[in-house]
């Protein structure tokens, strides 16, 4: 039987496209002015949906505190995202948090965000973090993000695990007033206390993930187990430890591509003339090449990322058949092409 493949994108934007995104939120739907709190997934109970980290604390007891709010301040990146709203950042207002579904227990966790930072606490003020991510014992953070003035520039610093923890610092300095990209990966090791976190700070984002962070912290015992919750903790009361500023466009994906707030588009594999027919032909995928191209690799994933099918295959000059063994039901499958460089093209089709 003859199934129609009709090409719900032509390529992605990126020469990867196991990109498993778990959440990506650019405000843009909320209402400015309001609090976070209670907007799309976002909470500040500590009790249930069990994804805040408490209540306000305020200066005084006869002082009010607010709640994080949504402010019409727009954040972009190169190649990242842009939005026309962000939060507020800084002291004194209530922590709010959102899930992450599906629970992460294993592997690489990828967090972006864009910062824009107008004022840090100095080393004298004990500079707190203003993210965390936590696992599913509410009493334990996985990691933190922290920021401390430098003079003419702040610096962007990482935490793991307990707060007594060492924070690791970068020694370039960031610019206040400027919008910032911050790319936090996780990583789960086998030891007892050997996981990884790591920042990238400013990359060119389409060009995909640098060799080398600019920081990495390892100190500490591992407060993984199973990360459910990006949390901003908003509600310090001692305003001489928080920056102040805006942040939004916050993602995270267990791939560095995932993160992109960006539509899908032309990858670079099109420059090898490789085009896909819209129709499977007697369970045979139709391949057009203006160039030969001898053992080529390819996979064909589920979007859930199971592998389905592998395979190597040489596809000459002009239009050539891959016969697919995976019998595929209706929906959304992904085709991955490896050339003998290891570059990788990948696109989504959908079948019917």
């Amino acid at each position: 039987m003859k199934k129609t493949l009709l090409f719900l994108f032509t390529f992605l934007f990126f020469a990867n496209s196991d990109a498993q995104n778990i959440f990506k939120d650019d405000f843009s739907t909320y209402t400015i002015n309001q609090e976070l709190s209670g907007q799309g997934p976002w909470s500040n109970s500590p009790i249930f949906p069990n994804v805040g980290i408490g209540a306000c604390l305020p200066l005084s007891a006869s002082e009010p505190c607010f709640g994080t709010k949504v402010i019409g301040q727009s954040v972009s990146y190169p190649s990242y995202g842009s939005s026309i709203n962000s939060i507020l950042l800084g002291p004194v207002q209530d922590g709010v948090a959102r899930a992450i579904t599906p629970i992460v227990a294993g592997g690489d966790l990828y967090l972006g965000l864009v910062l824009n930072i107008t004022s840090a606490p100095t080393t004298a003020g004990s500079p707190v973090d203003f993210l965390r991510v936590i696992n599913s014992d509410a009493t334990q953070v996985t990691y933190r993000l922290l920021v401390r003035d430098a003079g003419f520039g702040y610096n962007v610093g990482i935490r793991k695990g307990a707060s007594n923890n060492a924070t690791v610092y970068t020694g370039s300095l960031f610019n206040y007033g400027e919008n910032v990209l911050v790319i936090l990966k996780y990583s789960h090791l086998n030891g007892p206390d050997d996981d990884i976190v790591s920042a990238f700070i400013n990359p060119i984002f389409g060009d995909g993930e640098p060799a080398n962070p600019n920081i990495t912290n390892a100190d500490g015992f591992d407060q993984s187990g199973a990360i459910d919750r990006v949390a901003f903790r908003m509600n310090y009361n001692v305003a001489a430890s928080m920056p102040t500023g805006v942040l939004g466009l916050v993602s995270t994906s267990t791939t560095w591509e995932g993160l992109s707030f960006l539509p899908l588009g032309v990858n670079l594999f099109e420059a090898n003339n490789v085009t896909i027919s819209s129709v499977l032909e007697n369970g045979q995928l139709q391949i057009s090449s203006k160039n030969i191209m001898n053992n080529v690799q390819m996979k064909l994933y589920s979007t859930t990322g199971a592998l389905l099918e592998q395979k190597m295959v040489n596809i000459p000059t002009g239009n050539s058949p891959i016969e697919l063994v995976s019998k595929l039901s209706s929906g959304l499958y992904i085709v991955q092409l490896y050339d003998e460089s290891g570059e990788k093209s990948s696109f989504k089709i959908i079948t019917k």
